[in-house]
C-alpha cells in the first residue's frame, strides 16, 4: 500500500513541473511544548483546523489539496476547509493521486485518453 507520504511526495512534484503553479507542504502539526515535551495547537480564532495537506497558487486562485490514500476519507474539519477554500473562489479537492489532480486542475493529456 502506497503511503500518504509517497502520494504527497509525487503530487507535489508534479505541482512543481505545471506554469502557473507555486504549492508547498503546510506543515500544520502544532507549536512544541518543551516543557510538556508535546506538540500542542494554537487556541487562536485565527488557526484553522483541518487545513490541507498542500497549498499554493494555481492560475491566480488559491490552492488546497487534501492526500489520501485511497478509500480514505477526510475528517469533517478537513471537507469544512475544503468548503470553504471552493466557497470563496479557490480551487480545493482531495486527490489520492496524480490523476486526481490532473482531473481537477484540467491538466491532463487529452491525448491519453
Amino acid at each position: 500500500m502506497t503511503l500518504e507520504k509517497e502520494i504527497e511526495n509525487s503530487i507535489l512534484n508534479y505541482l512543481d513541473f505545471l506554469p502557473n503553479c507555486f504549492a508547498w507542504k503546510n506543515q500544520n502539526v502544532g507549536i512544541y511544548d518543551a516543557r510538556k515535551r508535546t506538540y500542542r495547537k494554537s487556541n487562536s480564532k485565527h488557526q484553522f483546523k483541518g487545513i490541507s495537506d498542500i497549498l499554493g497558487i494555481y492560475k491566480g486562485k488559491m490552492l488546497a489539496i487534501e492526500v489520501k490514500q485511497p478509500k480514505k476519507k477526510p475528517t469533517e474539519d478537513q471537507q469544512k476547509f475544503i468548503n470553504k477554500i471552493n466557497e470563496n473562489g479557490g480551487i480545493a479537492f482531495v486527490a489520492t493521486c496524480i490523476n486526481d489532480v490532473e482531473v481537477y486542475l484540467g491538466t491532463a493529456n487529452r491525448n491519453d485518453h
